[in-house]
Protein backbone atom coordinates (compact mmCIF):
# COMPACT_ATOMS: atom_id res chain seq x y z
CA UNK A 1 0.00 0.00 0.00
CA UNK A 2 1.29 3.52 -0.47
CA UNK A 3 1.63 5.48 2.62
CA UNK A 4 0.49 8.78 2.34
CA UNK A 5 -2.12 10.96 3.60
CA UNK A 6 -5.68 10.68 2.25
CA UNK A 7 -6.70 14.39 3.14
CA UNK A 8 -5.16 17.75 4.22
CA UNK A 9 -6.38 17.58 7.65
CA UNK A 10 -7.12 19.77 10.28
CA UNK A 11 -4.15 19.73 12.21
CA UNK A 12 -1.74 20.95 8.97
CA UNK A 13 -4.15 24.06 8.51
CA UNK A 14 -4.27 25.16 12.52
CA UNK A 15 0.03 24.19 12.24
CA UNK A 16 0.62 26.75 9.26
CA UNK A 17 -1.01 29.41 10.84
CA UNK A 18 1.09 29.53 13.80
CA UNK A 19 4.32 28.31 12.03
CA UNK A 20 6.20 31.86 11.80
CA UNK A 21 5.73 32.00 15.21
CA UNK A 22 7.92 29.76 16.16
CA UNK A 23 10.50 30.50 13.07
CA UNK A 24 10.40 33.21 15.40
CA UNK A 25 10.70 31.87 18.43
CA UNK A 26 13.28 29.83 17.20
CA UNK A 27 15.45 32.31 15.73
CA UNK A 28 15.49 34.43 19.01
CA UNK A 29 16.13 31.66 21.42
CA UNK A 30 19.81 32.71 21.61
CA UNK A 31 18.86 35.89 22.87
CA UNK A 32 15.97 34.59 25.33
CA UNK A 33 16.25 30.93 26.39
CA UNK A 34 12.14 31.17 27.59
CA UNK A 35 11.48 31.89 24.08
CA UNK A 36 11.38 28.02 22.48
CA UNK A 37 11.34 24.73 24.62
CA UNK A 38 15.22 23.63 24.69
CA UNK A 39 15.94 19.90 24.11
CA UNK A 40 15.38 18.60 27.54
CA UNK A 41 11.57 20.13 27.25
CA UNK A 42 11.61 18.73 23.59
CA UNK A 43 12.33 15.41 25.14
CA UNK A 44 9.84 15.35 27.42
CA UNK A 45 7.30 16.52 24.80
CA UNK A 46 8.60 13.31 22.78
CA UNK A 47 7.46 11.48 25.50
CA UNK A 48 4.23 13.12 26.04
CA UNK A 49 3.50 12.58 22.46
CA UNK A 50 4.77 9.14 22.43
CA UNK A 51 7.00 10.41 19.44
CA UNK A 52 10.56 9.05 19.13
CA UNK A 53 12.68 11.32 17.52
CA UNK A 54 12.34 14.98 16.52
CA UNK A 55 14.78 17.17 13.72
CA UNK A 56 13.69 20.80 12.62
CA UNK A 57 15.23 23.62 11.28
CA UNK A 58 14.22 27.65 10.13
CA UNK A 59 14.52 30.12 8.01
CA UNK A 60 15.74 33.63 8.24
CA UNK A 61 15.79 35.32 4.98
CA UNK A 62 15.57 32.65 3.29
CA UNK A 63 18.82 30.92 4.75
CA UNK A 64 18.81 27.74 6.60
CA UNK A 65 19.59 29.01 10.82
CA UNK A 66 18.87 26.69 13.46
CA UNK A 67 18.78 23.02 13.81
CA UNK A 68 17.55 21.21 16.59
CA UNK A 69 17.49 17.55 17.02
CA UNK A 70 16.21 15.02 19.67
CA UNK A 71 15.07 11.95 20.88
CA UNK A 72 15.74 8.20 18.97
CA UNK A 73 16.11 7.25 15.43
CA UNK A 74 15.95 3.89 16.23
CA UNK A 75 14.77 2.19 19.56
CA UNK A 76 16.59 -1.42 18.66
CA UNK A 77 19.99 -0.22 18.64
CA UNK A 78 19.53 3.45 21.00
CA UNK A 79 20.93 5.74 18.06
CA UNK A 80 20.07 9.03 18.36
CA UNK A 81 18.71 11.80 15.85
CA UNK A 82 21.22 13.95 14.24
CA UNK A 83 21.73 15.90 11.29
CA UNK A 84 22.67 13.14 9.43
CA UNK A 85 19.06 11.50 10.05
CA UNK A 86 17.27 9.99 7.18
CA UNK A 87 13.41 10.31 7.53
CA UNK A 88 10.43 9.97 4.87
CA UNK A 89 9.63 12.67 3.85
CA UNK A 90 6.05 11.66 2.68
CA UNK A 91 3.87 13.97 0.73
CA UNK A 92 6.64 16.93 1.42
CA UNK A 93 7.69 14.92 -1.84
CA UNK A 94 5.10 16.69 -3.53
CA UNK A 95 6.60 20.00 -3.76
CA UNK A 96 10.19 18.85 -4.68
CA UNK A 97 8.19 17.26 -7.62
CA UNK A 98 6.35 20.48 -8.38
CA UNK A 99 9.49 22.70 -8.09
CA UNK A 100 11.01 20.63 -10.53
CA UNK A 101 8.31 20.57 -12.93
CA UNK A 102 8.33 24.10 -13.24
CA UNK A 103 11.97 24.25 -14.12
CA UNK A 104 10.76 21.59 -17.31
CA UNK A 105 8.58 24.61 -17.49
CA UNK A 106 10.52 27.14 -17.67
CA UNK A 107 12.83 25.35 -20.87
CA UNK A 108 9.75 24.42 -22.64
CA UNK A 109 9.69 20.41 -22.44
CA UNK A 110 6.37 20.70 -20.46
CA UNK A 111 3.29 22.69 -20.82
CA UNK A 112 1.15 23.60 -17.69
CA UNK A 113 -1.98 23.82 -19.78
CA UNK A 114 -1.66 21.53 -22.64
CA UNK A 115 -3.84 18.20 -21.99
CA UNK A 116 -1.67 15.00 -21.42
CA UNK A 117 -3.72 13.22 -23.67
CA UNK A 118 -2.10 14.90 -26.53
CA UNK A 119 1.40 13.46 -26.20
CA UNK A 120 0.87 10.60 -23.91
CA UNK A 121 -1.78 7.77 -23.18
CA UNK A 122 -2.13 6.22 -19.59
CA UNK A 123 -3.39 2.66 -19.19
CA UNK A 124 -4.61 3.04 -15.85
CA UNK A 125 -7.28 5.36 -16.71
CA UNK A 126 -10.10 4.37 -18.70
CA UNK A 127 -12.35 7.30 -18.78
CA UNK A 128 -10.37 8.69 -21.63
CA UNK A 129 -12.95 11.71 -22.66
CA UNK A 130 -12.16 12.90 -18.63
CA UNK A 131 -8.26 11.62 -19.45
CA UNK A 132 -8.51 14.06 -22.34
CA UNK A 133 -9.23 17.22 -20.13
CA UNK A 134 -6.55 16.78 -17.82
CA UNK A 135 -2.99 19.44 -18.07
CA UNK A 136 -0.34 19.61 -15.80
CA UNK A 137 -1.99 22.62 -14.07
CA UNK A 138 -5.07 20.44 -12.90
CA UNK A 139 -2.53 17.90 -11.38
CA UNK A 140 -0.53 20.24 -9.43
CA UNK A 141 -3.56 21.51 -8.36
CA UNK A 142 -5.54 18.94 -7.25
CA UNK A 143 -8.05 19.47 -9.58
CA UNK A 144 -8.12 16.11 -11.52
CA UNK A 145 -10.87 14.68 -9.94
CA UNK A 146 -9.34 11.86 -9.55
CA UNK A 147 -9.13 9.30 -6.77
CA UNK A 148 -6.66 9.71 -3.86
CA UNK A 149 -5.18 6.18 -4.50
CA UNK A 150 -6.12 2.80 -5.67
CA UNK A 151 -4.06 -0.11 -3.84
CA UNK A 152 -2.91 -2.75 -5.27
CA UNK A 153 0.60 -4.10 -3.52
CA UNK A 154 3.63 -2.17 -2.40
CA UNK A 155 4.93 -1.63 -5.78
CA UNK A 156 3.42 0.97 -7.38
CA UNK A 157 5.04 0.80 -10.67
CA UNK A 158 3.58 -2.63 -11.34
CA UNK A 159 -0.17 -1.40 -10.23
CA UNK A 160 -2.39 -1.49 -13.35
CA UNK A 161 -6.09 -1.38 -11.61
CA UNK A 162 -8.24 1.63 -13.45
CA UNK A 163 -8.49 4.94 -11.42
CA UNK A 164 -12.04 6.28 -11.34
CA UNK A 165 -13.12 9.80 -11.74
CA UNK A 166 -14.87 11.01 -8.42
CA UNK A 167 -15.48 14.30 -9.79
CA UNK A 168 -15.69 16.32 -13.03
CA UNK A 169 -12.03 17.15 -14.22
CA UNK A 170 -11.18 20.81 -13.66
CA UNK A 171 -14.04 21.71 -11.00
CA UNK A 172 -13.12 20.59 -7.76
CA UNK A 173 -10.93 20.42 -5.60
CA UNK A 174 -9.74 16.64 -4.84
CA UNK A 175 -6.01 15.52 -3.38
CA UNK A 176 -5.15 12.74 -5.17
CA UNK A 177 -1.60 10.91 -4.90
CA UNK A 178 -2.63 8.97 -8.32
CA UNK A 179 -2.42 12.13 -9.85
CA UNK A 180 1.02 12.71 -9.18
CA UNK A 181 2.10 9.46 -10.39
CA UNK A 182 0.05 9.94 -13.44
CA UNK A 183 2.19 13.34 -14.08
CA UNK A 184 5.23 11.88 -13.47
CA UNK A 185 4.95 9.20 -15.95
CA UNK A 186 3.83 11.97 -17.96
CA UNK A 187 7.18 13.94 -17.05
CA UNK A 188 9.30 10.63 -17.95
CA UNK A 189 8.01 10.15 -21.07
CA UNK A 190 8.71 13.47 -22.26
CA UNK A 191 11.99 13.97 -21.27
CA UNK A 192 13.38 10.48 -21.06
CA UNK A 193 14.69 10.73 -17.62
CA UNK A 194 13.33 9.02 -14.47
CA UNK A 195 12.22 11.24 -11.89
CA UNK A 196 15.57 10.07 -9.49
CA UNK A 197 17.52 11.51 -12.75
CA UNK A 198 15.89 15.03 -13.15
CA UNK A 199 15.91 15.08 -9.10
CA UNK A 200 19.50 14.38 -8.89
CA UNK A 201 20.60 16.74 -12.52
CA UNK A 202 18.67 19.82 -11.22
CA UNK A 203 18.53 19.81 -7.05
CA UNK A 204 21.27 17.12 -6.01
CA UNK A 205 23.74 19.98 -5.06
CA UNK A 206 21.04 21.25 -3.02
CA UNK A 207 19.89 17.88 -1.05
CA UNK A 208 23.14 15.85 -1.76
CA UNK A 209 22.22 13.75 1.25
CA UNK A 210 18.65 12.33 -0.30
CA UNK A 211 17.07 10.67 -2.47
CA UNK A 212 13.86 9.04 -3.63
CA UNK A 213 13.90 5.73 -4.36
CA UNK A 214 17.35 3.07 -3.46
CA UNK A 215 20.01 2.80 -2.52
CA UNK A 216 20.25 5.27 0.44
CA UNK A 217 23.20 7.73 0.32
CA UNK A 218 26.09 6.68 2.36
CA UNK A 219 26.29 9.58 3.67
CA UNK A 220 23.29 9.23 6.09
CA UNK A 221 21.79 6.54 8.69
CA UNK A 222 18.25 5.63 8.15
CA UNK A 223 15.57 5.86 10.88
CA UNK A 224 12.80 3.68 11.95
CA UNK A 225 9.39 4.80 11.98
CA UNK A 226 7.41 3.74 15.54
CA UNK A 227 3.74 3.49 16.23
CA UNK A 228 4.96 3.82 19.50
CA UNK A 229 7.74 5.53 21.02
CA UNK A 230 7.47 3.04 24.18
CA UNK A 231 7.63 -0.10 21.86
CA UNK A 232 10.75 -0.71 19.57
CA UNK A 233 8.68 -3.81 17.97
CA UNK A 234 6.00 -1.34 16.38
CA UNK A 235 8.72 0.10 14.23
CA UNK A 236 9.22 -0.78 10.28
CA UNK A 237 11.82 0.38 8.32
CA UNK A 238 11.61 3.05 5.26
CA UNK A 239 9.19 0.72 2.99
CA UNK A 240 8.34 3.59 1.22
CA UNK A 241 12.05 3.35 -0.27
CA UNK A 242 11.77 1.02 -3.59
CA UNK A 243 13.45 0.76 -7.03
CA UNK A 244 11.52 3.13 -8.36
CA UNK A 245 10.78 6.77 -6.77
CA UNK A 246 7.38 8.23 -6.24
CA UNK A 247 6.50 11.61 -7.28
CA UNK A 248 3.79 11.49 -4.31
CA UNK A 249 5.64 10.13 -1.48
CA UNK A 250 9.05 8.58 -1.44
CA UNK A 251 11.79 11.05 -0.93
CA UNK A 252 13.90 10.19 1.96
CA UNK A 253 15.77 13.28 3.29
CA UNK A 254 17.52 15.03 6.42
CA UNK A 255 16.40 18.31 7.90
CA UNK A 256 18.99 19.83 6.58
CA UNK A 257 18.47 18.70 3.01
CA UNK A 258 15.32 19.91 3.35
CA UNK A 259 15.58 23.30 4.84
CA UNK A 260 18.03 24.13 2.16
CA UNK A 261 15.50 23.26 -0.53
CA UNK A 262 12.55 25.06 1.07
CA UNK A 263 15.48 27.79 1.94
CA UNK A 264 16.25 27.66 -2.12
CA UNK A 265 12.80 28.50 -3.07
CA UNK A 266 11.83 30.70 -0.82
CA UNK A 267 14.91 32.95 -2.61
CA UNK A 268 13.36 31.93 -5.65
CA UNK A 269 15.53 28.81 -7.03
CA UNK A 270 16.14 28.89 -10.63
CA UNK A 271 12.95 30.07 -11.97
CA UNK A 272 12.47 33.53 -13.70
CA UNK A 273 10.31 35.78 -11.30
CA UNK A 274 7.16 35.17 -13.42
CA UNK A 275 6.78 31.55 -13.04
CA UNK A 276 7.61 31.09 -9.56
CA UNK A 277 4.88 33.82 -9.15
CA UNK A 278 2.81 31.61 -10.92
CA UNK A 279 3.59 28.51 -8.71
CA UNK A 280 2.87 29.89 -5.34
CA UNK A 281 -0.18 32.04 -6.82
CA UNK A 282 -3.18 30.75 -5.04
CA UNK A 283 -5.32 28.80 -8.17
CA UNK A 284 -7.25 26.23 -6.11
CA UNK A 285 -9.73 27.01 -3.38
CA UNK A 286 -10.27 24.65 -1.27
CA UNK A 287 -13.45 24.11 0.43
CA UNK A 288 -13.80 24.74 4.48
CA UNK A 289 -15.63 21.58 4.65
CA UNK A 290 -12.89 19.71 3.29
CA UNK A 291 -10.76 20.85 6.00
CA UNK A 292 -13.44 19.62 8.22
CA UNK A 293 -13.49 23.10 9.02
CA UNK A 294 -16.70 25.24 9.26
CA UNK A 295 -16.89 28.80 6.84
CA UNK A 296 -15.04 31.77 8.05
CA UNK A 297 -13.20 29.42 10.62
CA UNK A 298 -9.64 29.28 10.06
CA UNK A 299 -7.11 30.58 7.59
CA UNK A 300 -8.25 30.80 3.91
CA UNK A 301 -6.46 28.06 2.33
CA UNK A 302 -6.04 27.46 -1.41
CA UNK A 303 -3.14 25.48 -3.90
CA UNK A 304 -1.13 26.68 -5.98
CA UNK A 305 1.16 24.80 -8.12
CA UNK A 306 1.81 21.46 -5.83
CA UNK A 307 2.58 24.62 -2.89
CA UNK A 308 -0.38 24.62 0.00
CA UNK A 309 -0.68 28.35 0.46
CA UNK A 310 -2.27 30.19 3.68
CA UNK A 311 -3.36 33.46 4.11
CA UNK A 312 -2.77 34.49 6.95
CA UNK A 313 -4.53 37.91 7.09
CA UNK A 314 -1.92 40.14 5.53
CA UNK A 315 0.82 37.52 5.25
CA UNK A 316 1.07 34.36 2.87
CA UNK A 317 2.73 31.25 4.37
CA UNK A 318 3.71 28.67 1.47
CA UNK A 319 3.89 24.79 2.63
CA UNK A 320 3.17 21.74 2.79
CA UNK A 321 2.41 18.63 5.36
CA UNK A 322 3.48 15.16 4.88
CA UNK A 323 2.01 12.24 6.46
CA UNK A 324 3.61 8.03 5.65
CA UNK A 325 1.53 6.61 8.79
CA UNK A 326 4.95 6.21 11.11
CA UNK A 327 7.09 9.61 9.77
CA UNK A 328 5.09 12.71 9.91
CA UNK A 329 6.23 16.06 8.19
CA UNK A 330 5.92 19.75 8.30
CA UNK A 331 7.73 22.52 6.11
CA UNK A 332 6.59 26.22 5.09
CA UNK A 333 7.81 29.61 4.52
CA UNK A 334 6.60 33.00 4.37
CA UNK A 335 7.04 34.86 1.34
CA UNK A 336 6.84 38.42 2.58
CA UNK A 337 9.60 37.68 5.47
CA UNK A 338 11.71 34.48 4.63
CA UNK A 339 11.52 32.79 7.96
CA UNK A 340 9.94 29.17 7.59
CA UNK A 341 10.10 26.09 9.73
CA UNK A 342 10.98 22.24 8.54
CA UNK A 343 9.79 19.49 11.18
CA UNK A 344 10.40 16.20 10.29
CA UNK A 345 9.39 13.12 12.78
CA UNK A 346 9.38 9.40 13.32
CA UNK A 347 6.26 8.47 15.23
CA UNK A 348 2.60 8.47 13.99
CA UNK A 349 1.44 10.88 16.86
CA UNK A 350 4.35 13.41 14.96
CA UNK A 351 0.64 15.21 13.78
CA UNK A 352 -0.14 16.12 17.57
CA UNK A 353 3.38 16.92 18.77
CA UNK A 354 4.16 19.52 16.07
CA UNK A 355 0.66 21.18 16.16
CA UNK A 356 1.70 21.81 19.74
CA UNK A 357 4.89 23.14 19.07
CA UNK A 358 3.60 25.32 16.39
CA UNK A 359 0.79 26.63 18.00
CA UNK A 360 0.52 25.99 21.82
CA UNK A 361 -2.69 27.31 22.63
CA UNK A 362 -4.28 24.76 20.52
CA UNK A 363 -2.06 22.01 21.04
CA UNK A 364 -1.87 22.04 24.91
Amino acid sequence: MCRTEGHINTIWVTAYAGAICLAANICAAQDDQTAFPDAAQLTELLDVFDVPGLAMSTLADCTPQNVMTVGKADLSTGADVTRQTAFEAASLTKPVFAYLVMTLVQEGLIILDQPLATRFDYARIADKAAYAQLTPRMILTHRTGLSIWVDEGTDFHLRSANIPFTYVPGHQFTYSGEAFQLLQAYIEDQTGQTFQEIFEERLGHVMPHSTLQLPLPESVTPSRGYTSAHDPESGRDMVNLFDVAMAASSLVTTVDDYTAFLGHVCAGGTLVPELYDEMIRSQSPTPADYLGLEDGQGPVVSWGLGWMILDLGGQVMIGHGGNNDEYTAFAGFMRGSGEGIVMLTNGTNGQELIQTLLMPDVGG
